[in-house]
């Protein structure tokens, strides 16, 4: 038999597997925002399958979601007096996909908004060798040394910012003893004017993980926030 006559066979199994896998990630995805509905629902947030352009205007300002191939799902949104907390905000978490070319980046952020909130523009992400590499030659890491936790602080953080004095003042031994304190665990956080992201990057959450996610993106609110007044 000829090799286009092998060919003509193994194209049509390639197919059918694709169309199979296909649908079985469309039956996961559909499954996955029926969860946040449901759970929207539950907790009298709005719901909206899809973000829309004016969302990501409203987020602009952070690298995460400035760059081109940014695509917003599953966008829970309520505020603070909806579920029953004392501070003043409004909060939204979501899933933002990142197309790279080769591939697709996954993570659920949680984004408030906040008149508590009173930032300078700056980023917050786990330190790694290359960071540190970069910073010998002249990478921006702004790094504290007053004493033993804030040095452990930026032993673990990489923090950047244009307005570094500023910066510097909201980083105070409480906030730098919080997050010494806490493991990464991969955690990024951003901050301007009046919003605070926060997020995995590539680390989806589970629906029904959302209510402890909340909860710990409270705390980072709540050491930003409590600076602030």
């Amino acid at each position: 038999m000829s090799p286009v006559l092998w060919a003509i066979p193994l194209a049509i199994i390639a197919l059918i597997l694709g169309g199979l896998l296909f649908l079985h990630v469309r039956k996961l995805s559909e499954q996955r925002t029926k969860k946040f509905k449901d759970f929207a629902e539950h907790m009298s947030m709005k719901f909206s399958e899809k973000g829309d352009s004016a969302l990501l205007e409203s987020l602009s300002a952070f690298d995460l979601f400035s760059q081109s191939g940014v695509k917003i799902t599953n966008v829970l949104h309520g505020d603070s007096e909806q579920l029953g907390y004392g501070e003043e905000f409004e909060v939204r978490i979501l899933e933002c996909t990142h197309d790279m070319g080769e591939g697709q980046v996954h993570q659920t952020v949680i984004c408030f908004r906040s008149p508590q909130l009173s930032l300078p523009d700056f980023s917050m992400c786990p330190e790694h060798f290359l960071h540190k590499m970069a910073s010998v030659l002249g990478y921006q890491d702004i790094d504290f040394e007053s004493h033993r936790t804030a040095a452990e602080f930026s032993k673990k953080y990489l923090l950047r910012g244009k307005d570094e004095q500023t910066i510097r003042a909201l980083f105070t031994d409480k906030v730098l003893t919080f997050f010494a304190a806490h493991p990464d665990n991969g955690l990024r956080i951003d901050g301007c004017v009046d919003q605070l992201i926060s997020y995995r990057w590539g680390k989806y959450i589970e629906p029904e993980d959302i209510p402890a996610f909340m909860e710990e993106r409270l705390e980072v609110f709540r050491v930003f926030a409590q600076e602030q007044n």
